[in-house]
């Protein structure tokens, strides 16, 4: 597997684990606006702070100024526990991901690796300090609640441009699903390293997604 892939499958790691840092109260659902109508920005950004099950299906890539790679993602949240599948074309080079708050494994065609630390994992294989806690919240469309933020939004009243902590985001596209405008393309850049988040469906959680450590 590529270092790229291998850069991707840690970042998700890491994010999927650094839930587990977060408190939030007990879950709502989200409610969609009506057709015409302009979200509630607070009342949206409460709702999806909210929401801690959710299922995303999709594809990733990364890119710095020396190397690139992109895999389909197959993510599932449940609280504080996840399991995340990445795959290449026709299911190659598929690695998955696990975790709780007990700590994470990924395991792929190179072995199996664990961690208990999600940011020990990410310079370990990386080199780089990686905005673990946020990006929980920036694939779901919300700023962080904490750090610098400089935000425009549209004219739906959701996320238009975000930057925070030296991170610059776009959010191209949005859908109505699991009864909220959620993000379907994600930019997120920071120097010479840029991600983009393509999400195909956002799902209701499959008791089959999540996995224990």
């Amino acid at each position: 597997m590529n270092r790229s892939l291998k850069f991707l499958c840690i970042i998700l790691t890491a994010v999927a684990l650094s839930s587990c840092a977060l408190w939030y109260p007990k879950s709502t659902a989200p409610t969609a606006p009506e057709p015409g109508q302009n979200v509630d920005w607070v009342e949206h950004v409460r709702q999806l702070t909210l929401m801690r099950e959710w299922q995303i299906r999709g594809k990733i890539g990364v890119r710095t100024a020396t190397d690139g790679g992109s895999a389909y993602l197959d993510w599932s949240q449940s609280f504080d526990s996840f399991y995340i599948l990445l795959s290449g074309p026709l299911g190659q080079g598929s690695t998955i991901i696990s975790g709780n708050p007990s700590g994470a494994r990924l395991e792929n065609s190179d072995g199996t690796f664990v961690s208990d630390s999600p940011e020990n994992l990410v310079m370990e294989h990386t080199g780089w300090q990686i905005p673990i806690n946020q990006l929980l919240y920036w694939v779901k469309g919300i700023p962080a609640p904490s750090g610098d933020i400089q935000m425009t939004r549209n004219a739906l009243g959701t996320l238009d441009t975000l930057q925070q902590d030296g991170w610059k985001l776009e959010f191209d596209r949005y859908g109505n699903a699991l009864d909220s405008l959620l993000p379907q393309r994600i930019k997120i850049q920071k120097d010479d390293l840029k991600v983009t988040l393509i999400i195909k469906e956002w799902l209701p959680l499959s008791n089959t997604g999540t996995d224990e450590t």
